[in-house]
């Protein structure tokens, strides 16, 4: 086998990915249905580098089976995916009644396994199509309908974090501690080697398949900085292959509620009372929870209140009074705190979310603020 470029990075990238799968599979840390999920997504990512390889060098054709059955991997990485997010965001997630989303898998798989025992004279003639690119149309056809399969979860991946964004500033006013850049960081890279695996499949069809070499060499260095920078992610932070849920998705919102109208206003009355009065907002890791123990209310009902008294959700709320005392103390031209120390004093951990906050809420970054108040 001759080693290229394109050889050398495979190798690496086979390697780095055996790796990761066998370190997620065997990780005793966090939640071990989410250790399973991302350990077989990097196990059978790793089959399908390997099998590229050997397909590059024609070393795939002692073993047809092996090249058969690694096509129906291709309907297992959206699933896997998917149902590793839910089981990140959800803390009830279990694999019960989930096994549905594998049955196209399962179909797939089966089919492949009889063709091979059953027709083994147009197996050498399979193979020599895929090499050549000659597939028939109805075989181009079910694998383009096997990315839109992948495309399909990848968009229902999205969706789940979309969710939990908008669910998590419900229930916090602190953001950082919750942050889920790493799991974005996965999917995001997954949309982009699908993007690439489809030009991979379709491109030699095509009129463009001079540039064939090149989509291949573009794929293998994404595939390449995607698992640097994934064991790059999970030395830094444990959070990538430990598994830790943070919330458990609602199914229906103040669903069965019996708050009346008299109540909602004397509980929006306290709360007011205690974010006035108390300044609750000064805690930088207050939570609905936290503020519910106090008023006595069930964490629903003070949603509730928040939600349609307000027209806000918890994290909004809170983040809007921390906002308008961070505005008293830069507008106070004998204050001589930083800025950073006026962002501390009122409840913000983070640099970035509070001049993202303090921006959308006056048009100004902090230090624009302070400036505008002394040039007064």
């Amino acid at each position: 086998m001759d080693l290229n470029l394109n050889a050398i990075l495979l190798l690496l990238v086979a390697f780095q990915l055996f790796f990761i799968a066998v370190f997620s599979l065997t990780n005793k840390r966090g939640k071990r249905i989410s250790n399973l999920l991302l350990g077989t997504f990097f196990l059978i990512l790793a089959i399908n580098v390997t099998d590229i390889l050997l397909q590059i060098h024609n070393v795939w054709s002692f073993f047809p089976l092996f090249l058969l059955l690694d096509d129906s991997f291709l309907l297992l990485f959206g699933p896997l995916i998917y149902l590793y997010t839910l089981s990140i965001v959800d803390q009830s997630f279990t694999l019960a009644k989930k096994w549905v989303h594998f049955v196209p898998f399962v179909v797939c798989l089966l089919g492949l396994l009889i063709f091979y025992f059953l027709e083994k004279a147009p197996i050498a003639y399979a193979l020599e199509t895929i090499s050549k690119a000659n597939l028939p149309k109805g075989a181009i056809i079910f694998v383009v309908m096997g990315y839109l399969h992948g495309g399909f979860y990848l968009w229902l991946s999205k969706r789940v974090l979309a969710l939990h964004g908008k669910a998590m500033k419900e229930y916090h006013s602190n953001l950082v501690k919750i942050n889920l850049d790493w799991l974005c960081f996965i999917i995001n890279s997954f949309i982009g080697l699908w993007f690439l695996g489809v030009l991979l499949t379709v491109v030699p069809y095509t009129s463009y398949r001079a540039y064939v070499n090149g989509i291949l060499f573009g794929f293998i260095v994404f595939l390449f900085y995607f698992i640097n920078r994934a064991i790059f992610k999970a030395l830094k932070s444990s959070e990538l292959l430990s598994g830790n849920p943070f919330f458990t998705l609602s199914k229906k919102k103040y669903s069965g509620s019996t708050l009346s109208a008299d109540k909602q206003n004397r509980f929006r009355e306290a709360l007011v009372l205690q974010m006035e009065t108390e300044k609750r907002y000064l805690n930088p890791d207050l939570t609905l929870n936290d503020l519910a123990k106090i008023l006595d209310l069930p964490p629903k009902e003070l949603s509730q209140v928040i939600n349609q008294s307000f027209g806000k959700h918890f994290f909004d709320f809170v983040n809007s009074y921390r906002i308008d005392e961070a505005k008293k103390l830069l507008q106070d031209t004998q204050n001589t705190m930083t800025i950073q120390e006026v962002m501390y004093s009122v409840g913000f951990s983070s640099k970035s979310s509070f001049n993202t906050i303090f921006k959308r809420k006056t048009t100004l970054t902090p230090s624009q603020f302070r400036l505008s108040w002394e040039t007064r």
